[in-house]
């Protein structure tokens, strides 16, 4: 049975996950302990064949699957969603014209006109009806619209109201970079995005999605929307330590 994001927020006020960047199984089943986990196939360089791997592996322990695609593409999206994904963070939403086109092409109809085969991974090759199968798909799909630059700030609202975006987040270096303070993700312009994006989420009976670098940051974590936590990656804790590790052995003998 391959969990969702969608029941899950059902069942649970918070969820909690991780990204994984390195196309490897081995660092997903790592992850377990998280309740969801996103395969970034935007900064990931991750194939189709290495994707559907981690999938696989993230199944094996439970954990629900988002994929964080490279772009609005019709193609690109039924390619993964027919892996048997349910859930998308989409990147640089900027206007209610992407939203549009993302629910266009990641939904059946009646919501969208995403292109139908029930013969994929996603129907397990063809187990359910294919009525069925469509009906399903659209119930148990969730989409995170993702803000990064000045112009989606802008018709933020318009993107978080349209039916089919159940999400709502910001990229705090992509933002930080557009509203012209590069790196500073905790300047009052980048902070001030995401708390209008919290609230507007809230207001529109939408969730809101949050990144946290460390574990002490869910301390500030108060709104109601925000019941999606992303928390950072495997891969920087690894690097850390590694770091750390190197340095204090480097220490102790004094080279």
């Amino acid at each position: 049975m391959r969990k969702n994001l969608r029941t899950l927020l059902a069942e649970n006020d918070c969820l909690f996950g991780c990204f994984v960047q390195i196309p490897s199984p081995e660092i997903v089943e790592m992850a377990r302990h998280f309740d969801y986990v996103i395969i970034d196939g935007e900064h990931g360089h991750i194939s189709h064949e290495q994707m559907l791997s981690m999938i696989r592996a993230a199944e094996a322990v439970d954990l629900a699957v988002m994929v964080r695609i490279s772009d609005i593409d019709p193609i690109l999206i039924n390619q993964v969603l027919d892996m048997g994904i349910t859930s998308l963070l989409v990147p640089n939403v900027s206007s209610k014209e992407d939203a549009v086109t993302l629910v266009d092409a990641a939904y059946y109809p009646p919501l969208g006109n995403r292109g139908a085969c029930p013969f994929t991974r996603a129907n397990y090759y063809g187990s359910d009806t294919p009525a069925d199968y469509y009906k399903k798909t659209n119930e148990d799909l969730f989409i995170v619209a993702t803000i990064e630059d000045a112009q989606g700030l802008a018709e933020m609202e318009d993107i978080i109201s349209l039916d089919g975006i159940d999400c709502l987040g910001t990229g705090q270096f992509d933002l930080s970079v557009s509203l012209g303070v590069a790196g500073q993700i905790d300047h009052p312009k980048v902070r001030e995005a995401a708390a209008k994006a919290e609230v507007l989420a809230e207001k529109h009976g939408k969730i809101y999605t949050s990144m946290i670098m460390e574990p002490s940051d869910s301390r500030d974590i108060t709104g109601k929307a925000c019941r999606l936590i992303m928390c950072g990656s495997p891969e920087i804790q690894i690097q850390n330590d590694l770091q750390d590790t190197a340095r204090e052995a480097r220490t102790n003998l004094q080279i």
